[in-house]
């Protein structure tokens, strides 16, 4: 089954400008039909998702504990 690239960026949960980046940078394969119709084959877009490791979530950077950090304005900043 062959599905749009507004379909396929709902699956993975991207916007369609993400896909067409993997797209044109050739990590999933889409295949044009037309002038301007373009589909993703369903099995190809398994596969890249299996392909791609799980990442963690990234965590908020903060400031070391007890270190107060204060912009004071002309204040050379270390």
């Amino acid at each position: 089954m062959y599905l749009t690239k507004k379909q396929a960026a709902d699956e993975l949960q991207i916007s369609v400008r993400t896909l067409e980046g993997l797209i044109k940078r050739g990590q999933l394969p889409a295949y044009k039909i037309g002038p301007q119709l373009v589909r993703i084959d369903r099995d190809d877009l398994r596969a890249f998702v299996e392909a791609r490791p799980i990442q963690p979530e990234r965590k908020e950077k903060t400031a070391p504990a007890g270190r107060i950090c204060r912009y004071v304005p002309g204040q050379k900043v270390v």
